[in-house]
C-alpha cells in the first residue's frame, strides 16, 4: 500500500509540473506539434510543439550520451521539465543548470543531450536576458 500511496504522490507531482510548464510555455493549444525523430531500436521519439523540445527514451537498459537532438531553432536550449529529477521519483542523472548550445546543419539545428534510460526531458530555448 505504502508504494502504492507514493506512486501517486510522484504522478501528482509530475501532473503539476506539466501543468505549470504548459502555464509558463503554452503548448498545449498550439496545434500538431512536429516530429524530428522515431528511432525504433534506440527506442528514442523527439518531438516539438509550441517552442519546446520533447526527447523520449523509452528504451528499457540503455542511456544515451551526446543523443543529436534536433531542435527548431538556433541558440541556447536549458531542461525545462526532467523526469529523471529526484522530486518524481527518478535518480537525479540530468544537470538542470546544463546549457545545451545548437549547431547547425544543412539548414537544421541540432543539440547534443544526455538521456537516461527511461526518461522524458522537454527542452526550452534560452535568451541572453534570462
Amino acid at each position: 500500500k505504502q508504494w502504492y500511496q507514493r506512486r501517486v504522490r510522484v504522478l501528482e507531482r509530475w501532473e503539476g509540473s506539466v501543468l505549470e510548464l504548459e502555464r509558463a510555455h503554452p503548448w498545449l493549444d498550439q496545434g500538431n506539434g512536429y516530429v524530428y525523430l522515431t528511432h525504433e531500436s534506440d527506442r528514442v521519439v523527439v518531438f516539438e510543439r509550441g517552442g519546446l523540445c520533447f526527447v523520449f527514451n523509452f528504451h528499457w537498459d540503455k542511456s544515451y550520451v551526446g543523443y543529436r537532438t534536433e531542435v527548431n531553432k538556433p541558440g541556447k536550449w536549458r531542461v525545462a521539465l526532467d523526469s529523471d529529477h529526484g522530486y518524481f521519483g527518478g535518480h537525479g542523472r540530468v544537470d538542470r543548470e546544463s546549457e545545451y548550445f545548437s549547431t547547425t546543419e544543412n539548414g537544421r539545428y541540432f543539440i547534443q543531450t544526455y538521456l537516461p534510460v527511461r526518461t522524458c526531458l522537454v527542452y526550452r530555448r534560452v535568451y541572453d536576458k534570462e
